[in-house]
């Protein structure tokens, strides 16, 4: 906004001029006094102008009487992608639950592409109904046992924060590298002093201090109380995630209630179209806030003034003349799904609907997917013939913290067989194509073993599997494995799930991580892909969601990678034989 037209909102604000937007009657939630006061918001463009009382005259006049003007939302943490939905779809998924602006990270194509991901989404900006603000990935690959096909180089950083709508830096995954001072690199130097997003899970003591004093000053791993109180102390920000794997907010949920929201903020980080098209969103998190007896005030400070003012986005986060006029208007602030959502200055939701064209998707040249391997018995590990004991990524549900298993497995031909009287499947990590790695011959494979699925048969493979994005497959019998294989990397990315004849695929086509389709056709073709898998024993909530956090090698404790599985706590590789 030029200075022509501030001047313009100031004779607005003084009554002199006609606001472009007024707001009447509603009672507006001041964040710093924590009231609800009745007045009117006028707003004039992009801005708000002034909060009291205004004529009826306006461009466009608002009946707010008996409803609650509060600030926009802001999603502290997320990574776009992993709603499967290009940007302009994100958008559209988002706005309607009140987001007005996200903190996000586009972490997962820059693993896949570097910079190029990034200039994806910085194009997309434009015409968006949210503020898509970029956070910029700092650890690509995440640590030294992933080969990332995509990088970004202390030099790319450097001119990408100088672009318009970036933030700042993203979460610094490999924070063992950091305490240990073997990561590469000053992210406090590279940040020109801007927030630097932490990813600490069950970091304490010396070591959480070594941490900060590299650059971090955010933590959204974390969810035990005690942690929470203990970064609390420090001056930290803790993030509290509420996505579609990890769900932490039951288990932070007593720390809030008795310490109140300060130097807290509420993100999602990870959550799928499906999550996002059937449940609230961060509407939902501050509704349970209050709900458990966190009070209102406090629960909208987690989701408003708070985010804003950590990553000093100074214009938002409040109703204050001359912010942006980021604004939902709300039936109950203590249930806070939004009538209508006014986003810098439009109104781009009424009656719960979007209200304005979406923005058409930038192109992507998106790289190739192949599947070229000797046999499907490739998928499987070496091992002599017989009975063996051997290590099994253990997964649970709604958590992205795997466990270290041992379970009896037998080998025949060669090869590790599933069991699944044992809930015990094969999984393999397949490059994207021959040769990313430097294997010019054949896809390099990591092999090993999973439990607590529930497979029983059949496969299941993905192409979202953080955060290098290589493809993903776990099942009982390699021959539906490599089909499934197949499958997805003839759709140029997806995720499939394979029993002999039958076969579906959801096509990824953007990277292998995202389409532009509705996001009610993606939660469609999810929840029957969730289906296919259940079909095939999977008695488990998300299971495309949490599979695909089991190559992610900074979260403890067993990952598989394509050089094999790791321990991540021990920062080693270790044999899937334990014999």
């Amino acid at each position: 906004m030029d200075m022509r037209e501030r001047e313009h909102c100031r004779l607005v604000a003084l009554g002199h001029e006609r606001p472009t937007l007024l707001i009447k009657g509603g009672r507006v939630f001041s964040p710093f006094t924590g009231e609800m006061f009745e007045a009117d918001v006028a707003v004039c463009g992009t801005l708000i102008a002034g909060v009291g009382h205004y004529p009826g005259d306006a461009d466009a006049v608002v009946d707010a009487r008996g409803a609650f003007v509060i600030p926009g939302f802001i999603d502290a943490h997320v990574h776009p992608e992993t709603s499967l939905l290009s940007p302009p779809r994100f958008a559209e998924a988002l706005v309607v639950h009140g987001i007005t602006t996200t903190m996000s990270e586009p972490h997962e194509i820059t693993n896949v592409m570097g910079r190029a991901g990034i200039d994806f989404y910085l194009a997309a900006r434009p015409g968006l109904p949210i503020d898509l603000r970029i956070m910029l990935p700092t650890t690509v690959p995440a640590s030294r046992f992933e080969l990332a096909a995509g990088s970004l180089s202390a030099a790319e950083v450097a001119d990408l924060l100088a672009q318009d709508g970036v933030t700042g830096l993203g979460e610094a995954m490999d924070y063992m590298g950091l305490i240990s001072g073997t990561a590469s690199g000053s992210l406090f130097d590279l940040s020109g002093h801007r927030v630097v997003d932490g990813h600490a899970p069950d970091v304490t003591g010396r070591q959480l201090a070594a941490y900060m004093v590299a650059g971090p000053s955010t933590d959204h791993e974390t969810s035990d109380p005690e942690l929470i109180l203990e970064r609390r102390r420090l001056g930290m920000w803790t993030l509290i995630r509420e996505g579609s794997a990890a769900r932490d907010l039951t288990r932070a949920m007593p720390y809030l209630v008795e310490h109140g929201t300060e130097r807290t903020a509420l993100c999602t980080d990870d959550r799928n179209a499906a999550a996002l098209a059937e449940h609230h969103h961060l509407d939902g998190v501050v509704a349970a806030l209050c709900r458990a007896g966190v009070p209102v005030a406090a629960a909208l400070r987690a989701a408003t003034i708070n985010p804003a003012t950590l990553y000093r986005l100074f214009d938002r986060g409040s109703i204050t003349p001359g912010f942006r006029a980021d604004l939902l208007i709300v039936e109950d602030p203590a249930n806070p799904h939004p009538r209508e959502v006014i986003q810098s200055g439009r109104m781009v939701v009424h009656q719960g609907s979007l209200t304005v064209e979406l923005p058409p998707t930038p192109g992507l040249a998106s790289p190739p997917f192949r599947v070229d391997v000797p046999d499907h018995h490739a998928l499987a590990t070496p091992a002599p013939d017989g009975a063996h004991r051997a290590r099994a990524i253990h997964i649970t549900p709604r958590a992205i913290v795997s466990e270290e298993r041992f379970v009896e497995v037998d080998a025949r031909a060669g090869r590790l067989e599933a069991s699944p009287e044992k809930d015990v499947c094969l999984a393999a990590l397949m490059e994207r194509r021959p040769g990313a790695t430097g294997n010019s011959l054949h896809n390099k494979i990591g092999c090993g073993l999973v439990s607590g699925l529930g497979l029983q048969t059949g496969a299941i493979a993905t192409t979202i599997a953080h955060d290098a994005h290589h493809l993903l497959v776990v099942g009982m019998d390699t021959t539906d494995m490599l089909a499934a294989a197949r499958a997805v990397a003839a759709a140029g990315g997806g995720l499939a799930v394979v029993r002999g004849d039958m076969m579906q695929v959801l096509p990824l086509p953007l990277a292998g991580l995202m389409t532009d389709l509705p996001v009610t056709t993606v939660r469609d073709r999810l929840r029957s892909l969730e289906r296919a898998a259940g079909s095939l024993g999977v008695d488990f909530e998300e299971p495309f969601m949490v599979l695909s956090f089991i190559t992610l090698s900074v979260i403890p404790r067993l990952r598989l990678t394509l050089d094999g599985l790791l321990d991540v706590e021990a920062q080693t590789l270790v044999p899937v034989l334990a014999d």
